[in-house]
Order: structure tokens, then C-alpha cells, then sequence
């Protein structure tokens, strides 16, 4: 028999070896294995890497890099299982995360509740999934994601009989399901708490990245876990003359850091602040790094950053490529740990960060937007969100059309949610939200939609900066219309002619240029000719809920309507003006044609 003390370490995580075998018989579901377990910890703890280092393990091709006859047994999956199915929830709302698995698992599926039936549906053979990056999930920090991720994502996953459930979680989320799930189907593995902990580990850790045995030893005996021993080695390795330092926690590796290059530890954290208040995951354009810094800081930090290498060396990662260089935090919990310092002044130093990004946007007007970097119009939101700014921007028609939606939506929910006065506009813009994200549409397609609706709520036609793909002349509400058809009063009026179910069919006629009531008996409209029609500059394509607007001639496609319900009908004038029902009532539009660009 093998002497364990012989097995080699797993060569990615160089450790952990209690926590693998509980990983490796979870995947083989044998014996008394749990059908759901939850991978813990603090922050820097190690939950990401361990998770990955399995992962290689079950990846039948990655696997093959890997010497596994010298590994422990007990912590190789067994060979021959497909790899499980991973999700990373890193960046996707709950819903975003929801419908991904549900794309794999529940194809069927078209509604929530569809998912959540299917999901608990015996299968023949278990579903292994993996959710990875639990703790990074969400578009705006200011959303507690994750606790959405575990309640209406991991929850669902981890009560279906069919399915076999690894997740990387934080440990509030871990708790939480904890306390809904069996105790028999459910394994929490705790990196910080035996019997999971791994000092050896910590201990191996040290020595790898240290040259010093007993310095080594001293720092894997005085730190808190695998994130901290990383920093203390790195600022070994910035400032070699400093000797090693000891740092307990990660607040201690920056403090000490600081104090080894000679600079207090402020300096060094309202530097890294810009890095830590950015998105999830989210890296900041190198260039924007000093001028958001200054701001937060009130002074210029652009020469204390530029002579600031080896200060700022171990907590940042240089990410991008050589034409759009950015920087991102090197960890999650660095990110944590220098929020949970600023406390209180998180909301100023969001504010400073809003304004600056905002007064950078080239140009003046609501066009100036769709020249804004790409990581203002993805970002802006959260950190006004944040700094108390967001009303003034909404009230900024460009702003709604070039930001990114998905982030806006998850932002403009959350002040609405919690009370906050939304601009006109805004409310209007937020009705389409869904729309937006759920197709992506793009802003010229964004910038018809939005000016139909405001026409529809009554609001003035908004200055959008940028041409639209056609001109709404009228709105009216009109609920229940099953046909819309094109027609001409006696006097040669032209018509929409819209007919509703109330009783027998009910028939509603308007002026199609100005959306005038015109009363009619049936019996007087006159419809549209084959020739007149023949003649129309345009086309329709109608599907259930969208149509496509295209040239009489061959060609590419003119424009697109997007409807949040079915189309209660759609046809078009002689002269080209797209006559429209849906939900909301009828309408009028000019589609802009090629000529008239």
C-alpha cells in the first residue's frame, strides 16, 4: 500500500487535499455522497481555486496533462464521467444565470415557472453542474447578487432530484441555504474551518514562493489564508531589501506594504480605490486610473501613481492588450477589504467618480454619449447609483440610449425600488427596459422605440442625438385591437381602420397623418387597391410580436419594431406609412427610407 505522505500535491492547488476528496466523491455520487455541495470561505480563502483545480480533474482532455497516478486516489474523480456542466455566474444577474442553465437543463422551458417544474422532474440519469463565482455575479455592486444568485438560482438547482449540485458560494449565502436544503443531501466545505483548512498547504504555499525556509514557515503560521501569503510574497518580491513581511489579514499586507515602500498606508489605498469601486470583475482603462484617483482623493495622485511601481505591484493585475491597456484589482477580497475601510465616505468618493467620468464625455448635448468609452457607458450608472447622481442622468434622453442597458435596467429598478423620483422619461424608458436587454437591441433601433413610446405616454418627442429609423406622427390608446388595415374615407381622408372584439367586431377608425377620431359606417371605407398596393415604397414582414419594415425593391432590411406583447396587426399606406396596434393602442409611423437619409 502507497505511504500518503507520498502523494503528490495537485499541482494547481497544491493542497487542499481533505476538501478534494470531498469534491471527488460528490462527482462520483457513490455511497453517501452529497447530491449538493457548497464550497465556503472568506474571501481570499482559496474557494475559486479549488474549485478550478477540480474542474481539471473532470475535464477528460485537461486531465490527461495531469500526472494522476501520483496523486491521492481519493481526491481523482473517477475516470471515465463526462465533465460536469460549469456555469460562471461572474458578471450575469440571477435571471441572466437562471436562463443559462435553463438553455442547457430545460430547453423547453419559456417561463420561470416552466424552468422550476422541469428542474423538478426526475431525470433518467443525474445532471452534474457546477455554478462557479457566485460571490462575483451581478452587473452593479450595489445589489446583493449574490443572495439572489442562491435564492432563485442554487436553491432550485439544489432541491431537484436530477440534478448533482457543486457551487462556490460566500459564506452569508452558504448559511442560507444551509438552513432550506436536507441535512442528508447537503455538504458545506468550509476552507477556513477543519476539517478543511489546510495550514499544509499554507505552509507549501509560502515555501514555493519564498526563498527563505524559516521565513516561510513564520508567514504561513501568521496569516490568515492562501490571498494573504500571495500579497506578503509579492511585496516581498517589490521591495527585496524589506525582509519578508507578516501580515495577518489583507487590510495588514497593504498597511505593511505601504509602510515598506515608504508611503502611508492612505496613499496607497485611495490609489487602489478607483479599482475597488469599479464593477464586478469590471478592469478600468489604464488611462482613466489617475484622474479618477485625483478625484476620489481631492489632489492630483497622477505623479504618486506614476512613481508608484512597486507600491501598487501586488494589488493590481494589468489586463487589455497593448492598444486598450486596463488594470483590474488582483482579487475580489483586496476589492472588499478596501471598501469596507472607506465605510461611510463610499458614497462621496462614488459621487467624485460619477462626475469625473461624466465631464470627460466628449461634445455637448444628448449625441455626446455615443462617444463615450465604452467603459463610461457600461459603468456610469452603478457609480452614480452609488454617489446619489443617477436621477440627473436619467433625465438625459442620450444618456438612456447609449448606456449600457443592462446595467441601466439593473440600476433605474433599484432606485425605483427603493423609493427614488424617476425623470418622466425615464419612466418610460424603463417600461422598454425588458425589451432592450432581453433582445439587445441597438441604440438606432433603441432611439425609434424610445421616441414611439414617449408618444405614446404623452411625453414630448425627446432629442436623441442620432437619426431615427422612422417618425412616429400619432399615438392613441386603444385597448383589444385584433386587425389593423389601411382604408380611405369618402372624401380621400386616408385611414387606419382598427377593429376590436366587443361583442362582434367593433370598428375604429383615425386619420392615419394626424390620429383624428374619423367615424365611419364600415360600409364607407375603401380599401386599398392591388395597384396602390404594388406601388407602396415598402414592405412588411409581420411575426407575432415584431415586424421588419423592407424596401419594395430587393434589398436589406429598412428597420425593425419590437413590441414588449403581441401585435394586435400592422399595415401599411399607399404612401408608405406603417399603420401599427399593440397593447397599448395604435399608431402612425414614417419609416425613414434610404432616399430620405
Amino acid at each position: 500500500m502507497t505511504d500518503p505522505t507520498t502523494y503528490q500535491p495537485h499541482p494547481y492547488i497544491g493542497g487542499r487535499a481533505a476538501a478534494l476528496r470531498a469534491l471527488a466523491a460528490w462527482r462520483s455520487g457513490t455511497g453517501g455522497a452529497p447530491r449538493t455541495l457548497l464550497v465556503t470561505g472568506s474571501g481570499g480563502s482559496g474557494r475559486s481555486r479549488l474549485v478550478t483545480g477540480f474542474l481539471m480533474l473532470c475535464d477528460p482532455e485537461y486531465r490527461k496533462r495531469i500526472d494522476t497516478a501520483g496523486l491521492d486516489p481519493a481526491t481523482v474523480p473517477p475516470d471515465g464521467l463526462p465533465a460536469p456542466r460549469v456555469f460562471d455566474a461572474t458578471g450575469l444577474t440571477a435571471d441572466q444565470l437562471l436562463w443559462l442553465v435553463a438553455d442547457e437543463l430545460t430547453p423547453d422551458a419559456a417561463r420561470t415557472e416552466d424552468v422550476h417544474r422541469l428542474l423538478a422532474a426526475p431525470r433518467e440519469e443525474p445532471a452534474a453542474v457546477v455554478v462557479a463565482g457566485s460571490d462575483r455575479a451581478g452587473v452593479l455592486r450595489a445589489l446583493d447578487e449574490p443572495a439572489r444568485v442562491a435564492a432563485e438560482v442554487l436553491l432550485p438547482l439544489a432541491a431537484a432530484p436530477g440534478v448533482r449540485l457543486l457551487a462556490d458560494v460566500p459564506r452569508a449565502q452558504a448559511r442560507w441555504l444551509a438552513e432550506r436544503l436536507p441535512t442528508a443531501d447537503l455538504l458545506v466545505v468550509d476552507l477556513d474551518a477543519q476539517p478543511w483548512a489546510d495550514p499544509a498547504g499554507l505552509r507549501l504555499q509560502a515555501e514555493l514562493t519564498l526563498t527563505d525556509p524559516a521565513a516561510a514557515a513564520q508567514l504561513a503560521g501568521t496569516a490568515d489564508g492562501p490571498l494573504t501569503v500571495r500579497l506578503a510574497a509579492w511585496s516581498a518580491r517589490a521591495v527585496p531589501d524589506g525582509g519578508v513581511p507578516l501580515p495577518r489579514t489583507i487590510g495588514d499586507a497593504l498597511d505593511l506594504h505601504a509602510e515598506r515602500c515608504g508611503t502611508d498606508e492612505l496613499t496607497l489605498r485611495r490609489l487602489l480605490t478607483p479599482l475597488a469601486l469599479a464593477g464586478p470583475g469590471e478592469p478600468l482603462p489604464l488611462d482613466l486610473w489617475a484622474a479618477l484617483a485625483s478625484a476620489v482623493a481631492g489632489r492630483d495622485l497622477g505623479p504618486a501613481l506614476a512613481a508608484g511601481q512597486h507600491l501598487l505591484m501586488p494589488f493590481f493585475d494589468l489586463v487589455g492588450d497593448d492598444e486598450r491597456p486596463a488594470v483590474r484589482i488582483a482579487h475580489p477580497a483586496v476589492a472588499e477589504e478596501l471598501r469596507e475601510r472607506i465605510g461611510s465616505t463610499a458614497r462621496e468618493a462614488q459621487r467624485r467618480i460619477a462626475t469625473a467620468l461624466a465631464a470627460g464625455v466628449p461634445g455637448d448635448g444628448p449625441g455626446r454619449w455615443a462617444q463615450a468609452r465604452p467603459y463610461v457607458r457600461e459603468q456610469l450608472a452603478g457609480h452614480a447609483l452609488e454617489g446619489g447622481l443617477l436621477p440627473d442622468l436619467l433625465a438625459d434622453p442620450g444618456f438612456l440610449l447609449h448606456a449600457g442597458q443592462v446595467g441601466l435596467r439593473a440600476a433605474v429598478e433599484h432606485l425605483a425600488a427603493g423609493g427614488g423620483e424617476l425623470p418622466p422619461i425615464a419612466r418610460t424608458w424603463l417600461r422598454l427596459a425588458p425589451l432592450f436587454t432581453r433582445h439587445e437591441a441597438g441604440p438606432g433601433l433603441r432611439a425609434g422605440l424610445l421616441d414611439h413610446a414617449c408618444h405614446q405616454d404623452g411625453l414630448p418627442a425627446p432629442d436623441l442625438g442620432t437619426d431615427l429609423p422612422w417618425r412616429t406622427l400619432w399615438a392613441r390608446p386603444l385597448a383589444g385591437v385584433t386587425a389593423v388595415t389601411a382604408a380611405t374615407a369618402p372624401d380621400g381622408t386616408p385611414l387606419l381602420a382598427a377593429f376590436v372584439p366587443d361583442g362582434g367586431p367593433v370598428l375604429h377608425t383615425f386619420d392615419a397623418r394626424t390620429g383624428d377620431p374619423v367615424p365611419l359606417d364600415p360600409e364607407q371605407l375603401v380599401r386599398p387597391s392591388d395597384e396602390q398596393r404594388a406601388a407602396c415604397p415598402v414592405r412588411l414582414g409581420v411575426g407575432g410580436d415584431y415586424l421588419r419594415i423592407w424596401p419594395r425593391e430587393e434589398g436589406p432590411a429598412i428597420a425593425a419594431f419590437l413590441s414588449a406583447g403581441p401585435l394586435g396587426g400592422a399595415d401599411v399606406t399607399p404612401d408608405g406609412v406603417l399603420l401599427l396596434a399593440d397593447a397599448t393602442g395604435v399608431a402612425a409611423l414614417r419609416p425613414a427610407l434610404p432616399a430620405d437619409a
